[in-house]
């Protein structure tokens, strides 16, 4: 097996799980809106200033097709955080099929991206944190009949 398909396959099984536990616990949904953001825009900073085969800024050699593609791709990575704004999942499904979608399309190209993409998958799963209840009160006590 290829480091590729090892690094196509992981990565989107292992936002599998986390977003598997995510929907369990409040506190990883809470955690998994931000990843995604972070390393796709570390990813594009990468990519802007050091990246590439010969330690060149591996954007600038793109066309404006593909520089449109990388800007999609790293704006779709925001998804999970309009999710936990708007209080659904739909923007962060709706990231996760596009951003499927365009890493088949272009898979060598968009492979540093597939980790960025399966936090998204992640957070679609487990679907947005919510809001906090405050702290618990004691119940009343029960009056006798």
């Amino acid at each position: 097996m290829t480091l590729l398909a090892v690094w196509m396959a992981g990565f989107p099984v292992l936002g599998v799980i986390a977003g598997i536990v995510g929907a369990s616990f409040r506190r990883v949904r809470q955690v998994l809106v931000w990843p995604a953001a972070v390393y796709s825009a570390g990813v594009l900073v990468y990519g802007l200033f050091a990246g590439g085969p010969n330690r060149s800024a591996y954007i600038a050699n793109l066309d404006v097709m593909a520089v449109g593609v990388v800007v999609v791709v790293t704006v779709l990575s925001l998804a999970p955080i309009l999710s936990a704004r708007v209080s659904s999942r739909a923007p962060s499904v709706v990231a996760t099929i596009v951003l499927g979608l365009l890493i088949l399309s272009f898979t060598l190209g968009l492979a540093p991206w597939v980790p960025a993409a399966s936090c998204v998958l992640a957070a679609a799963i487990a679907g947005p944190p919510g809001k906090a209840r405050g702290a618990p009160t004691p119940e009343a006590p029960r009056e006798k009949r």
